[in-house]
């Protein structure tokens, strides 16, 4: 990530505050997770605000890359690794949706899938579906040129 990218550029003062808790929410989550990083970008590398931000979280190894990317808002807060596969935003949505369909199908067939806890699979099930889903609608979307 060039310094240019770490340069606030989120102008509506309401959208910036909810990118700045977004982070946070990120930050702490990636800490939870004992995901060891550099650092996560500054601003969101896509948002739709109030509901979604996908964020570059940098290698520890090498702090010029990025290690994984992260996504946060009216979804689980989640993180994958980057790989080659993923060259855009579509991408990281897609991969994202393609880890909480997997997610979902473990919790269907009585597998822990590494979301919430145990007790609480009824209720995550179908917020996995209904978000997994929404996110390949907008891949789809930004993928022709939409949102």
């Amino acid at each position: 990530m060039s310094a240019n990218e770490e340069d606030h550029t989120i102008t509506d003062p309401k959208e910036a505050a909810w990118a700045v808790r977004q982070r946070e929410v990120v930050e702490s989550y990636l800490q939870e997770q004992g995901c060891e990083h550099a650092g996560v970008s500054l601003e969101p590398r896509w948002f739709l605000s109030p509901y979604l931000a996908v964020w570059a979280v940098r290698s520890k190894a090498d702090p010029d890359f990025i290690g994984w990317w992260a996504i946060s808002g009216d979804v689980p807060t989640d993180y994958l690794t980057a790989t080659d596969n993923i060259q855009c935003v579509a991408d990281v949505l897609s991969a994202f949706s393609y880890q909480w369909s997997e997610a979902a199908e473990k919790i269907r067939n009585g597998e822990y899938a590494g979301f919430g806890s145990p007790q609480n699979s009824d209720e995550l099930e179908p917020l996995l579906i209904a978000r997994a889903g929404l996110l390949q609608k907008f891949a789809a979307q930004l993928r022709e040129g939409g949102l």
